[in-house]
């Protein structure tokens, strides 16, 4: 039996990781996760108390900074054997030249951990696992990847007994669950289009589980903790209308809580609308990313038009389900005029819940790799901060008005008759008052669109401002 100590520093459920619990668990290793609550020595010892046979990282970019120093930490306390999954490592597999990472995960990793823990329980080497860059004897063995997972019903439910039942304060009253993976769209801002390119050749990319094997799922999950809300993370849940048809009569038989999911504004249809109305999906949420359309189609090749956007707005209102919209700015070559576009294309069609970020080019993406072809970028993407609300990493002819307009994005939005007062006071330098701000509408944002309670958004706040909202690139604390 391999023992498998996850790791991470914001006190968050992942649903990847939950995966990997369960696999591993279902093929008879041990699995802990461990947060970072007190001092980084602390989160040492209670790591190297469990005896680990190998510490694992999910790491998105930026995030990373801090599972470096940290596995660094480890190393120095006592020789231990390290892996790295996740968006960066996939996308960045430069990763397994760092010292303090002995292997690196690239794409959907189920098959792989339980391989690894297999061969570390029986004593075989490491250095052919698929999907896996491994160090060994100071050399480095790059493997190709193996097929995508095909059938997704086979995969056993995530282990939401990992965090649950350790850190109390995870046991939220909404529960997130995934009927499939995969996005068939190409938006150059994406990591989609380079997971698409990566698996080219290597099974269907866009996949389903069926609409039972889904309500199943949920419905152990309600049966076993108190929940108020289900969160459906597909990227477009309204992909297959059949699918959706299905799973929505079920759910609305079976379950019957308030539900959130994700569309794509140029595939919400009225039939799919309606049928998740009568299941009971409370909020939507969809990307608008620019308001203006060229830069999003020319751009972003998101394919999406305005007129896309304000009819799936005018649909949602007709079946009364609020909405979020997803926006970005600080775009390669947008102006702040184009910024401002966004701005008021949300406060037109009355956006309920108005989320937005300052762009960031990540490694993998075309968008980033057109920001480093033009000389955009004041350092790589792989040396980002954890945190794409604080500030740009672009050359921008008016950076900190566009930065200062992210902060105020929600004011805007909700009160449209500061607009003009919002164009006039971006222009000051960027402060710790537009950080608040931002902060406040944040929060309120969240707490209406994701059905919160006030208590969850306060341990949230608490526990991952400093790492999620302004994350700091991690490095080493007394």
């Amino acid at each position: 039996m391999a023992r498998i100590a996850f790791v991470q520093n914001i006190a968050f459920e992942y649903l990847g990781v939950m995966h990997l619990s369960a696999v591993l668990k279902k093929a008879g290793h041990e699995v802990e996760v461990f947060l970072l609550e007190q001092s980084e020595q602390s989160l040492v010892r209670q790591v190297l108390d469990f005896e680990p046979s190998i510490v694992a990282f999910s790491c998105t970019t930026g995030v990373h900074h801090w599972a470096i120093s940290f596995a660094s930490l480890l190393k120095q306390a006592r020789p231990t054997l390290t892996i790295f999954g996740g968006p960066h490592a996939t996308f960045f597999p430069e990763l397994i030249e760092q010292p303090s990472v002995d292997i690196i995960c690239r794409g959907e990793g189920e098959e792989a951990i339980v391989e690894i823990a297999g061969k570390l329980d029986a004593g075989e080497p490491l250095a052919d696992t698929l999907n896996c860059h491994v160090r060994s004897n100071g050399q480095i063995k790059r493997n190709d990847l193996r097929p995508l997972i095909e059938d997704l019903d086979s995969i056993p439910d995530p282990d939401r007994s990992l965090y649950r039942s350790k850190y109390k304060y995870l046991r939220k009253s909404a529960a997130a669950f995934m009927a499939g993976r995969g996005c068939p769209f190409r938006c150059s801002f994406c990591f989609n289009h380079a997971m698409q390119k990566l698996y080219a050749g290597r099974g269907r990319f866009v996949r389903l589980r069926s609409p039972d094997r889904v309500i199943n799922e949920i419905e152990r999950v309600k049966s076993r903790f108190n929940l108020r809300t289900i969160y459906m993370q597909d990227d477009i849940f309204v992909l297959n209308k059949k699918w959706v048809k299905e799973f929505s009569d079920l759910y609305g038989e079976r379950i019957g809580l308030p539900m959130l999911c994700l569309v794509r504004a140029d595939q919400a249809d009225e039939d799919s609308i309606a049928a998740l109305k009568r299941a009971g999906v409370k909020n939507i949420f969809f990307g608008i990313e620019s308001g203006d359309e060229t830069l999003r189609n020319e751009t972003l090749k998101k394919g999406v038009t305005d007129a896309d956007i304000r009819r799936t707005a005018a649909l949602l209102r007709k079946y009364g389900i609020r909405f979020r919209t997803y926006n970005m700015v600080g775009l390669p070559g947008e102006t702040l005029q184009q910024a401002l576009n966004t701005l008021r294309i949300n406060a037109d069609i009355r956006t309920d819940f108005p989320w937005c970020a300052i762009f960031h080019p990540f490694p993998g993406t075309e968008l980033g790799e057109i920001a480093a072809r033009a000389g955009l970028m004041t350092r790589s993407p792989e040396d980002a901060p954890p945190s794409f609300f604080k500030e740009s990493i672009l050359r921008l002819p008016q950076s900190n008005e566009i930065v200062n307009l992210q902060k105020l994005f929600y004011y805007g939005v909700k009160f449209p008759r500061l607009i003009p007062i919002i164009e006039r006071t971006i222009c000051l330098r960027p402060n710790p008052i537009f950080d608040f701000l931002f902060l406040i509408g944040y929060a309120v944002s969240l707490y209406g669109s994701e059905n919160m309670t006030f208590g969850e958004i306060l341990s949230i706040g608490l526990r991952n401002v400093g790492q999620f909202f302004y994350g700091k690139k991690g490095g080493r604390r007394p």
